[in-house]
């Protein structure tokens, strides 16, 4: 199993998505974000999850849960979870990858 580290990025995007869901049931965004952090977790168990995205680089891959898109690498001694995004956002603020 390989340790997940979630990044200063998807961290805020997860408090976003959070705040957002509150606006109108803060009971349901605490929960929601639980399950969001939950399947980032999973991707240490089977880091294979979710498919390969080389629109947006050769090395990241996109599990989606529910309307989210979690973008993630598999590197050699971890998976990174780099963001956290609603699929209707547009995907060409994420930066590109080096």
């Amino acid at each position: 199993m390989k340790p997940v580290v979630v990044s200063r990025q998807a961290r805020a995007d997860l408090r976003e998505i959070g705040d957002f869901i509150a606006a109108d049931n803060p009971m349901r965004a605490r929960g929601f974000v639980s399950e969001l952090r939950t399947r980032c977790q999973a991707l240490g168990r089977q880091p294979m999850m979710g498919r390969p995205a080389p629109e947006i680089a050769l090395n990241v891959r996109i599990l989606i849960f529910r309307s989210y898109l979690i973008l993630h690498r598999v590197l050699d001694d971890r998976i990174s979870i780099d963001r956290v995004l609603h699929s209707a956002r547009d995907r060409s603020i994420v930066p590109p990858y080096e």
